[in-house]
């Protein structure tokens, strides 16, 4: 390459060229020398030439070969005819560089720039006055028409400096160079200029730098398996989306391009394309990888799904198992308790349109779900098939002994079959197997019923002697062991003053599984029997405690016609209060008796009755002791007697008088209804530290004892809901909806929480005297969703503004947002008064309560009992913190 510069000396030369001419010439080792440029016919030397603007030239280009012109902008092209650009009226934006090259040796040319000059426009139009370039772009269209002009530069349209970052160059015949532009230049821009001492300015223009793509387009199929019997059809479509719409999608399939089809996927927020692959008939050949390709300037993402072809439809059926179960073949052994889950995995085509299971029938629940893996279509192709699972449920055994003819029978269930072992040993023990050298093991008849679980039956003949034997029976297979143990002592002494009412009780202890028993004489009469499975007695026992020789107590037993699930609930009520163990403010159970006679459970005696009627039984006094009214209108709505006027049975023992000595004589009062309110939530704070859910808490539950000691009861004993009012049928049961938390009535959800709930409604009960919870209120869709949208009773007549805000804490619809009872008590006791403002209660209480000092120690002291004091081991642990239906 070589430059050749003309100078013309004279000014008379330099007028009539208006301006400097620089020619530039580019050579290569071609053949030939590069294409020569003519400005209206003239061979030009420089490479600048100043044209007013307006005024017509023609430029041609001469070359050994064929040649192309290139002009600044695309549209000046139509002025290209051949080897010559002709412009008849030429603009200022026809300023610009023309090059002239061979059309196939692009790298030969000759150029040339030429300036239109405007004396009212200094700078070129830009294309737009909107600028959209991707992050890393460099030009900006912004080109000087008079090559006088100096000072050329950038600045923003509100005339303060570009960004400190920005880096440019501004070279007059080749516009302003921005080096790599970022988003944070955007703004509005001018370039700037002076002519003859004056500044001048370009038109405005946006520039707006899109953030360069910094990912691949995403792209996903529906499956990554498809299955097509031979001759179906196949419509697979790949969504694609990207930052814009400079991407592209394509399929593949063993390096082979297939066809597709696309379309937008609206309602997307970026650029969404989904590229559909159809096959009309599919064959064998098409079987394997698919793949779905998406690529723009950061890379690329491929999706791959494998497409299967068969020549008929199939089921393929798969056993999937956790490695923890021992299993052979489709036979699983697991453990009783365990939560088995059976999985099959199903390979199927077309579609699976029905599965099912077929389950022994048992008393456990089992749950069946289905989950798709891949799509299918569904035909009208019938194909079945079907795996058969055996499950062997190893199951602990469950020992009972039973006293029948004279022989002490060892009952016992289990898989696999249990394996019976007798044991007898000195005096009343806890136990005899283990840790006993004088125990001795003893040979018995043992038969087996087979079914599952396996029942063994052991019989062992037991003979009268003078001395207290125990008997112990153990079962043991390989999922564990249980115990059972009788004490065998000669009967009691016989007495001839006994009436024919009386009944030898036998005294239960359990520790684990075993049973320790002595026997005490108890003698009773009936006190209110209902039409219910059971009956309460008021009774009295005569050596139950050492220092008092009568004792009076209260006897729960079953009626001849109870069914065995009635027994069951007895049972369970008398096995949850030996758990839970003594508590002042909880119904005591002092003994009981389960074999060899009627099933009975002995309790403290509360001879006020229940909370309900023994506030409602009150509540004229009450009310005439704090207004100082001695009677009501009866019209008057500030008091009713609902006791009275409601003579639907309940289902609960209203044990109604004391003796004498235990009339309770005092006047209500509200330091009555705190206390009331403070001992209810004593026991409930005892029994959540045992982790137990009471269910049922409300008026009716609680009875009232000597000295106006509340004790909470019915712990397991079923009632007679079908009469009770207060039980609404919802779904198969009766429920206390009135009672219930919300989460219990909509979830069937059971905790200490739920509990909380249900006290807050028996504070209501206490504070307004018996009155049965929102009143006049039908229970129907309305009442739920009072209950839902957060409805509280209003303040009771007769609660504290501090009670009733303890209230609506208990309502609070977040269960955790309750308070726990442990707080209850602590707000509650700040509201009771100082022991000085109590003489009036104090001094009649403890007179009472001094009688009740023997009756605690016998519950606190197991010596007391004849009970061994190494019997702490609880009956068994109750595992519903929290409980579901």
């Amino acid at each position: 390459m070589f430059c050749v510069t003309l100078s013309y000396i004279t000014s008379h030369l330099k007028v009539l060229l208006s301006g400097m001419i620089y020619v530039m010439v580019h050579l290569t080792s071609s053949e030939f020398p590069a294409p020569v440029i003519k400005l209206n016919s003239s061979p030009l030397s420089r490479s600048e030439v100043v044209r007013s603007a307006y005024k017509p030239f023609i430029l041609s280009c001469e070359g050994q070969a064929d040649i192309i012109w290139k002009t600044r902008l695309r549209k000046h092209q139509k002025h290209v005819s051949q080897n010559t650009v002709s412009v008849q009226k030429p603009t200022t934006e026809y300023t610009g560089t023309y090059r002239c090259s061979y059309k196939n040796q692009k790298d030969l040319y000759s150029e040339i720039h030429i300036y239109v000059r405007d004396s009212v426009k200094a700078f070129t139009t830009p294309q737009s006055p909107i600028i959209i370039q991707k992050e890393g772009s460099n030009l900006l269209d912004c080109l000087v028409t008079n090559p006088e002009s100096i000072e050329f530069s950038l600045q923003m349209a509100n005339g303060s400096a570009v960004p400190s970052e920005m880096n440019y160059t501004a070279d007059p015949k080749r516009d302003i160079l921005i080096r790599n532009l970022q988003p944070s230049y955007n703004g509005d821009y001018v370039c700037t200029v002076k002519m003859n001492g004056v500044q001048k300015k370009s038109d405005i223009f946006q520039l707006t730098v899109i953030r360069k793509t910094q990912q691949p387009p995403a792209v996903s199929l529906p499956a990554n398996q498809y299955v097509r019997i031979v001759g179906e059809m196949l419509h697979i479509p790949c969504h694609t989306k990207n930052q814009d719409h400079s991407y592209n999608i394509t399929w593949s399939s063993s390096e082979k391009v297939l066809n597709y089809e696309t379309k937008k996927d609206k309602g997307c927020e970026q650029v969404c394309i989904i590229s559909l692959l159809s096959i009309h008939q599919v064959n064998i050949s098409n079987a394997g990888n698919l793949t779905c390709t998406g690529q723009n300037e950061a890379g690329k993402n491929s999706v791959t799904a494998v497409l299967k072809v068969v020549d008929k439809p199939y089921i393929k059926l798969k056993l999937i198992l956790s490695s923890e179960y021992k299993v052979n073949g489709t036979d699983i052994e697991v453990m009783q308790g365990d939560t088995v889950e059976l999985a099959v995995q199903i390979e199927a085509y077309p579609e699976v349109k029905r599965t099912s299971w077929k389950t022994p029938k048992s008393n456990h629940t089992h749950e069946e779900t289905f989950n798709r893996i891949n799509n299918r279509l569904v035909h009208l192709f019938l194909v079945n098939a079907s795996l058969i699972f055996t499950v062997h449920v190893y199951q602990k055994p469950n020992t009972l002994i039973k006293w029948e003819n004279g022989s002490a029978t060892c009952v016992a269930t289990g898989y696999p079959i249990p394996r019976i072992q007798w044991f007898q040993c000195e005096d009343a023990r806890a136990m005899c197997s283990y840790n006993q050298t004088s125990a001795v093991e003893l040979m018995a008849t043992q038969s087996t019923l087979e079914y599952e679980p396996v029942l063994v039956k052991s019989v062992l003949p037991v003979t009268n002697a003078n001395t207290t034997l125990t008997f112990e029976c153990v079962a043991t297979n390989i999922a564990g062991e249980d115990h059972d143990i009788f004490t065998f002592k000669s009967s009691c002494k016989e007495n001839a003053n006994v009436p024919a009412a009386e009944h030898v009780f036998v005294h239960l202890k359990w520790s684990g599984h075993l049973i320790h028993f002595q026997c005490y004489e108890i003698q009773w009469k009936i006190i209110e029997e209902r039409e219910v499975f059971g009956k309460v007695v008021q009774a009295t026992a005569y050596g139950l405690v050492k220092d008092e020789s009568v004792t009076r107590v209260a006897v729960k037993m079953l009626k001849p016609s109870a069914r065995f699930g009635e027994k069951e609930a007895l049972m369970s009520e008398l096995k949850i209060l030996n758990y839970i163990g003594p508590h002042e403010n909880i119904v005591n159970l002092l003994g009981a008796c389960t074999q060899g006679g009627p099933m009975l459970m002995i309790t403290e005696y509360c001879c006020h009755g229940d909370l309900l009627n023994f506030l409602r039984q009150r509540a004229e006094t009450f009310v005439n002791n704090v207004f100082g009214v001695q009677s009501f209108p009866e019209d008057s709505n500030l008091y009713k007697n609902v006791a009275v006027q409601k003579n639907n049975w309940t289902g609960y023992v209203n044990v109604k008088s004391c003796n004498e000595g235990g009339k309770d004589a005092w006047s209500l009062d509200n330091i009555d209804l705190l206390k009331f309110s403070y001992q209810v939530a004593k026991g409930m704070d005892f029994l959540a530290s045992k982790n137990f859910i009471f269910l049922d808490l409300a008026a009716r539950n609680i009875l009232v004892a000597d000295c106006r000691v509340v004790k909470i009861c019915d712990f397991g004993l079923a009632r007679d809901i079908m009469n009770d009012l207060n039980y609404v049928v919802k779904g198969n049961a009766r429920l206390p909806v009135k009672w219930m938390s919300p989460e219990s009535i909509f979830e069937c959800l059971y905790t200490v929480q739920s509990d909380v709930w249900s006290y807050g409604v028996l504070l209501w009960e206490i504070f307004s005297l018996g009155v049965s919870p929102y009143p006049n209120v039908v229970i129907d869709a309305q009442f739920y969703k009072m209950i839902k949208d957060g409805y509280h009773m209003p303040q009771p007549d007769f609660a504290p503004q501090e009670m009733y805000t303890i209230m609506k804490m208990c309502w609070s619809l977040e269960p955790t947002l309750r308070p726990t009872f442990a707080n209850i008590r602590e707000l509650i006791a700040k509201l009771l008064p100082k022991q000085s403002s109590q003489v009036r209660h104090t001094d009649n209480h403890l007179r009472c309560c001094n009688s009740k000092q023997n009756i605690i120690s016998f519950l606190t002291n197991p010596s007391q009992r004849d009970r061994p004091s190494s019997e702490k081991n609880n009956l068994f642990k109750v595992n519903n913190y929290f409980y579901y239906c």
